[in-house]
């Protein structure tokens, strides 16, 4: 259940209009075609997951590019989705508008300005590991919907510089088991401080302990990162073996996601410069 419920979807939606959009070579022309089912699915997965990647959002819905391009045209065309330009050759993220939240009904935290460049590659790695559960059939539990729940905050207590700082922390998504229990996962591209990489494992380590969760999933932006999530998960109690930590590289979190999709979707998108645009 989302923090306020319904509070929070009808506070988004009080007095919505269609949000303007910023351009990104993504026309809007569509002859009075209006977003059908299908495409209203997409905003909803947009919608839960946030500033995503075209690629990503296409292989989570199984859509190849033609209809990946007609379904973002229909949305555009209507108001209900927000494009953020990037530098060329890294594509344009896209999010769900104010008004795209209401239509879809989803309970989620709006986008409420363009991503920063410096949290671009954040929300794209977290876009593609929202594809990879999504394209292989487990349920998701996105970053703006994690935004939403009090049942997955925490507090982290850690001392950095000798002080001793308390930070409130929610993992990025989650992915829900065949049982129905939900996976936290936490997406690392970059090196947090020592302490604080051991307060959040340690987190975690309570809630194994505590059965909210059998463990975490910690998607890595590289090797390095990789061994001080290892050793720190140790020290905090958790590890592979154990099944209480699992990792994977961002990298092969894409390749798994589109090696998912439908074949015919699989055939028109590729990898470009290791991640798809």
């Amino acid at each position: 259940m989302g923090a306020g419920g319904g509070g929070v979807l009808s506070g988004v939606c009080k007095g919505t209009h269609s949000d303007l959009l910023v351009g990104s070579g993504w026309g809007v022309e569509m002859n009075g075609v209006r977003p059908g089912p299908v495409t209203v699915d997409g905003l909803k997965w947009l919608c839960r997951v946030g500033p995503a990647p075209l690629g990503a959002w296409a292989i989570a819905m199984g859509w190849g590019r033609t209809a990946a391009y007609s379904h973002i045209r229909r949305l555009r065309a209507e108001g209900w989705i927000g494009v953020c330009s990037r530098p060329k050759g890294e594509g344009p993220l896209a999010y769900a508008s104010r008004a795209g939240l209401c239509v879809a009904r989803v309970d989620a935290a709006l986008v409420d300005r363009k991503p920063a460049p410096v949290s671009w590659l954040h929300h794209e790695a977290c876009a593609w590991t929202s594809a990879w559960l999504t394209a292989r059939g487990r349920g998701l539990v996105g970053p703006r919907e994690m935004l939403v729940r009090t049942d997955w905050r925490g507090e982290l207590r850690f001392r950095e510089r000798g002080e001793l700082r308390r930070r409130g922390h929610r993992p990025d998504l989650g992915g829900r088991l065949p049982d129905g229990q939900l996976l936290p996962i936490e997406v690392e591209l970059t090196e947090k401080s020592s302490a604080r990489l051991k307060a959040v494992l340690e987190l975690h380590s309570e809630w194994v302990s505590e059965g909210k969760s059998g463990g975490v999933i910690y998607v890595c932006g590289d090797e390095e990162i990789v061994g001080r999530v290892l050793a720190e998960g140790a020290r905090a109690g958790l590890s592979v073996d154990r099944g209480t930590l699992r990792i994977e590289l961002v990298g092969t979190i894409q390749r798994e996601a589109i090696g998912a999709c439908s074949t015919l979707a699989l055939k028109q998108w590729h990898l470009a410069g290791g991640w798809a645009a």
